[in-house]
């Protein structure tokens, strides 16, 4: 597994060997994987997981997913008239 860093959470005396220090605008990826997780963090309630079992974790994992997948076919992601493609889901929180 490797962990994406900005540059200032660098330390002098540790790192580790799966730690990816990135500069300003390189893995610009991963900004949309934290944008896509953190929306399913507040809609999904995922921080507040009581991981009992590992089935029930890999459960509300795909249910999640599923939710995602769902939503986005429903309302389709269609960019704006600069390519902005807006992110988010918060309008079918319950």
């Amino acid at each position: 597994m490797i962990i994406f860093s900005n540059m200032g959470w660098e330390k002098k005396d540790w790192h580790p060997a799966n730690l990816r220090l990135c500069k300003r605008g390189e893995w610009n990826v991963r900004m949309l994987v934290e944008t896509v997780l953190s929306m399913l963090t507040q809609i999904c309630h995922f921080k507040h997981l009581a991981h009992r079992s590992r089935h029930y974790f890999q459960s509300h994992l795909g249910y999640a997913m599923a939710l995602f997948n769902l939503l986005v076919q429903w309302h389709g992601f269609q960019p704006d008239e600069h390519g902005f493609l807006p992110l988010s889901i918060a309008n079918f929180s319950l």
